[in-house]
């Protein structure tokens, strides 16, 4: 514990005390690197001065400030290779950081910082609870935000816009894979749900039973449990799980609610009876402190993960590039990170599909500082890499890319501080995992939503 309590509080200093240019971080813009002044006035429009700027929404004061910098080091890595390539339109880019302090009522005025303060767009690198606040204020204000945080149905059905753009994990993928997995390939017939109250991990569960009812009408969901990291009752919920000896249970929440489940799991026998399944089964950002304590479940987590950093052998040169300039990232070697985290992977590919839609405006000889010009051109992007194929979908604006599922096993992790890698890997693309609008339209009638489609 005391470990955990020095890895957050040096986590949270450093995210407090530096946004990659060394300038302090607070709830307005940070310039997280050093060409021009982070306070750049209100009247003054993006093309003005020598960069074109970015902003990106991202905790710096809250509890999970502890566990950023893996997201930080990914969007610095996406900005790192616009600029090593030249820029755009002869200028180089750089991000402003805004913090809104894990409060919803923060989060319309801090995108509205990041507009006034001269940002062509905006990189949503906080939790999907908050998502839905930005996607509404996405759609008033005309102006495109790219979310980072696992794609809800709150955000591609009840809150869709032309304006919000989705590359996080898609939680429908999610449940598609883990069904086609758990239930049609392992035979799994019940599960139990633990996790937070966030609009993704209730479709996680949701959707779950949805997909894997087509599957085997029978299964089941046994029981649900709503959970936070510091929940005084969390240890009698793990208890009663490993007591009920489900099949499967389904975890889902942010990283620090799975250190807890993880140590309470092994204190109460949860993993003698039964595996967990989620989508952090290699994430370092989750698995590090764990691993460091020896508290990782090797072998009885299962589920999915988005990078093989482990074998290059399965990289090409973009996320070979990606990898080992995050690697090479001040703050990863500050921190002692031992490799790319997932979510550090969605942060670069934001600040990349952002960097893309401005090139094409520069190609087409249109105004990227046009929100509306820029929306338009973010949508019509493209790219090719390892991971797979990458477009924004019209259905829904969600990213395409590779869904992977595996298990975490111990042996091959000794190159990385002990964290899991994983076996026995089945790759999934985005065309066999991600919801149809015949889908889509039918889930809609079930959440009330009938203006959608």
């Amino acid at each position: 514990m005391k470990k955990l309590l020095a890895t957050f509080l040096a986590g949270a200093l450093l995210l407090g005390m530096t946004a990659c240019g060394g300038q302090t971080a607070n709830s307005g813009g940070t310039s997280s690197s050093a060409p021009v002044s982070a306070s750049q006035t209100a009247s003054e429009p993006a093309s003005d001065g020598d960069t074109i700027k970015i902003g990106v929404l991202t905790y710096m004061s809250s509890a999970r400030a502890a566990t950023m910098a893996f997201f930080q080091i990914g969007w610095e890595v996406g900005i790192q290779e616009i600029n090593e390539a030249g820029g755009i339109d002869g200028k180089q880019v750089e991000v402003l950081l805004y913090d809104p302090q894990n409060d919803a009522a923060q989060v319309s005025q801090r995108l509205t910082d990041a507009k006034n303060d001269g940002c062509v767009a905006v990189l949503f690198a906080v939790g999907d609870d908050l998502a839905p606040t930005a996607a509404e204020w996405a759609e008033e204000n005309k102006f495109p935000v790219v979310f980072q945080s696992n794609t809800s149905t709150e955000m591609t059905i009840k809150h869709f816009s032309k304006y919000c753009y989705n590359v996080g994990p898609n939680s429908w993928a999610f449940a598609k894979v883990l069904a086609d997995a758990a239930v049609g390939n392992e035979g799994k017939t019940n599960f139990v749900f633990c996790g937070t109250d966030g609009a993704a991990t209730i479709d996680a569960e949701n959707l779950l039973i949805l997909e894997g009812q087509k599957i085997n009408p029978d299964f089941e969901c046994l029981a649900s449990y709503r959970v936070s990291s510091d929940d005084s009752q969390f240890s009698n919920i793990i208890s009663t799980i490993a007591s009920t000896a489900p099949d499967m249970v389904l975890q889902q929440g942010g990283g620090p609610t799975f250190v807890a489940f993880a140590q309470q799991g092994l204190m109460f026998g949860l993993f003698d009876v039964t595996d967990v399944y989620n989508d952090f089964v290699v994430d370092t950002s989750t698995n590090s402190s764990l691993a460091e304590t020896g508290q990782f479940p090797y072998g009885h987590t299962k589920g999915l993960f988005f990078v093989n950093f482990w074998d290059e052998s399965l990289m090409d040169e973009t996320i070979k590039y990606f990898c080992d300039s995050y690697m090479a990232n001040e703050l990863c070697q500050s921190n002692g990170y031992v490799a790319p985290a997932d979510a550090g992977l969605h942060c670069y590919r934001g600040i990349k599909a952002i960097g893309l839609g401005l090139q094409a405006c520069v190609d087409a000889g249109s105004d990227y500082t046009d929100p509306e010009v820029l929306t338009n051109a973010i949508a019509g992007i493209s790219w090719t890499d390892s991971t797979g194929e990458h477009h924004f979908r019209e259905l829904d604006n969600q990213l395409t890319f590779d869904y992977y599922y595996g298990v975490s096993t111990q042996e091959g992790s000794e190159n990385y501080g002990g964290s899991p890698v994983a076996t026995d890997i089945v790759t999934y693309t985005s065309d066999e995992v991600l919801p149809t609008q015949e889908e889509m339209e039918a889930y809609a009638q079930t959440l009330g939503v009938t203006d959608r489609f």
